[in-house]
């Protein structure tokens, strides 16, 4: 039997990890790789995200988030590189505020602005449709509608908007260990029409499966080819 050596708290025990390819115009162009684990009374999601040619705008983007159990988001670092430009940003949530300090050619902006809790996040990652869906239920035909602050570049500031999603579609689809059932549901940004948004499916445990590039299961943009949970 193989001894497991004592963990601190502080260090996150690995509850899940996986492998999302990239497309761009049909064609792969990079790959996400992350994990999800607790640490003391909290989880922890790390993850890479790199895009390269073909896509027209080769990056990479490392990085890590603190969230209570039910995947409320406590905080964000993240580290954007494109060439030799690099941003660091720091993103903190507390008392119903959200706090944002964005590092850039040795310049500092700050922001700071309400989060209350029906308020989400969303940035680059797949992992953050999974912590937006887990905190609410759908059936078939239903829609949500929420504040979210988005996360991106340039900077990794954040911007102020309205989210819905609605679920359209329940069906068999691939996942890394076999057909499994789930939802496709399309995201857009209102007052935008869902014509300007994307689709994606998930299984029961809201891990996105694959998204596509608009509100049509046409054009892959993200896929998961590879998951181990524990």
């Amino acid at each position: 039997m193989n001894s497991q050596p004592e963990r601190s708290i502080q260090t996150p025990l690995r509850v899940a990890e996986g492998r999302y390819v990239v497309f761009h115009g049909g064609r792969e162009c990079g790959e996400e790789r992350w994990r999800l684990g607790h640490a003391g009374d909290h989880l922890i999601a790390s993850g890479e995200h790199e895009l390269i040619a073909p896509h027209p705008f080769p990056n990479f983007q490392g990085y890590r988030l603190r969230l209570t159990e039910d995947f409320r988001l406590l905080g964000m670092e993240v580290e954007w590189r494109v060439g030799p430009r690099v941003v660091r940003a720091t993103h903190e949530a507390g008392g119903g505020r959200w706090r944002a300090r964005l590092e850039y050619e040795g310049q500092t902006r700050e922001q700071e602005g309400d989060f209350p809790d029906v308020c989400e996040v969303e940035s680059t990652s797949p992992l953050f449709q999974r912590f937006i869906l887990s905190r609410r239920d759908f059936a078939l035909g239903g829609e949500h509608e929420f504040p979210v602050l988005r996360i991106g570049p340039p900077l990794m500031a954040v911007s102020p908007e309205r989210m819905k999603l609605r679920c359209v579609e329940r069906a068999d689809v691939d996942a890394p260990w076999g057909r499994v059932a789930a939802k496709r549901y399309i995201v857009s940004l209102p007052p935008a029409e869902e014509s300007e948004g994307y689709t994606f499916w998930a299984d029961a445990n809201d891990v996105m499966l694959e998204s596509f590039e608009g509100p049509e299961p046409n054009a892959t943009w993200m896929k998961l080819v590879e998951h181990r949970a524990w």
